[in-house]
């Protein structure tokens, strides 16, 4: 029995994993598709179109095989590389109306729901919601928030795919607006599982944050609390991983660091790859996250499952799965956290259990069965 043909559209910086990364939907979607590579399926043939955020080459429509039942396709975002100024969205979806009809797959899988609009594409779809209307968007200009905050979805909605979301905040908006989504978690990377951490005894605590640098991340919080631990004498250094994606907020951040006399106590080290980001977790003694708003959290789950103690304020994932995080001794923000309950947490962190725990819920194995299934389910459903 032939292999069903499963078309997966999704945005990669690379396919030499985690070398590079562009945010989160960028890692989330690195893992499946490393998964993929790295684990033959008899029941599926997969072709990834891989949307490359940066543009780095130029089209070609090149295949390039991966693995036995994995073949690749670059597709850059923006069609700057030919010279012309042809906007985004027409450029993207241009392109893959041609490779869906060359592709003839029995099942699309995407993680931007913009692919699916104009492509022609009339089987069946799987959509994973990362972001809808408001949620979890950067403001880019009215053009583009009337486009994916109005337009987009009325489009949609007379689609029939299946639709995937990564928590409840997703869930509900979409059942408001008629959809009947389906709840996956994202996975952990297993490089972070792997991670040996091993616990030390020091007076002062060396504190990391991992973030695109935008206000909606409050990475400002991160810098307030790392002040308090400083004035109580436990605060050691404070690590700043993640690229500047707006600048001017950035360089805030780098004013208030003056401002409260933590220069040569906190390092912005920018974009790192996965590997450098999980040495700088293994050197730390408490991961921080302050964002404000999250549809899932990636970030602060990989410094759990390297082995860190977390304060974390509560979103996404944190927020809807609250007490098994809480089971695991995970503090949640609020100006009134002390240095003192800080300073337990670190000493009291159980390692083992958390990583345990954390691997058991969100591996990767775990997470790609339950779309396994969903493409069976979807595709049994055409017939």
């Amino acid at each position: 029995m032939p292999k069903q043909h499963v078309v997966l559209i999704m945005p990669l910086s690379t396919y030499e994993w985690g070398t590079e990364n562009c945010g989160g939907v960028d890692s989330v979607c690195q893992m499946f598709a490393e998964y993929l590579v790295n684990h033959s399926d008899t029941s599926f043939k997969f072709t990834i179109i891989g949307l490359d955020p940066q543009s780095k080459t130029s089209y070609t429509g090149e295949v390039i095989n991966l693995a036995d039942n994995v073949d690749f396709i670059w597709l850059p975002a923006s069609s700057k590389q030919t010279g012309l100024k042809i906007p985004g969205i027409l450029w993207q979806n241009w392109h893959i109306r041609k490779l869906l009809k060359l592709l003839k797959p029995d099942l699309v899988h995407t993680h931007l729901w913009s692919f699916l609009l104009g492509c022609g594409y009339k089987g069946k779809a799987v959509v994973t919601v990362h972001s809808y209307k408001k949620i979890a968007r950067r403001n880019v200009g009215l053009i583009n928030n009337l486009l994916h905050e109005k337009v987009i979805p009325k489009i949609v909605k007379n689609r029939k795919d299946y639709v995937v979301v990564v928590g409840k905040q997703l869930e509900k908006a979409l059942l408001k607006d008629g959809f009947q989504p389906e709840v996956v978690h994202n996975p952990i990377d297993q490089e972070y599982f792997k991670a040996d951490y091993i616990k030390r005894e020091r007076k002062e605590i060396k504190v990391v944050t991992c973030a695109l640098l935008t206000p909606r991340k409050r990475v400002e919080d991160s810098i307030v609390l790392f002040n308090k631990l400083v004035k109580s004498g436990l605060g050691s250094s404070l690590i700043i991983i993640g690229p500047a994606a707006d600048r001017l907020y950035t360089e805030q951040l780098k004013k208030q660091v003056t401002s409260l006399g933590l220069e040569g106590k906190v390092s912005f080290l920018g974009k790192l790859n996965k590997t450098q980001i999980v040495e700088q977790y293994l050197n730390a003694d408490l991961g921080v996250f302050t964002s404000s708003e999250e549809t899932f959290g990636l970030a602060p789950l990989e410094m759990l499952a390297v082995g860190l103690p977390l304060v974390a304020t509560e979103v996404g994932i944190l927020e809807d799965e609250k007490a098994f995080f809480e089971k695991m001794g995970v503090l949640y923000y609020s100006d009134s956290l002390s240095p003192d309950k800080i300073n337990n947490l670190v000493l009291k962190h159980n390692v083992d259990y958390s990583k345990r725990a954390l691997e058991t819920k969100f591996n990767i194995t775990c997470i790609f069965e339950q779309y396994s299934d969903l493409y069976v389910k979807v595709i049994d459903e055409v017939k």
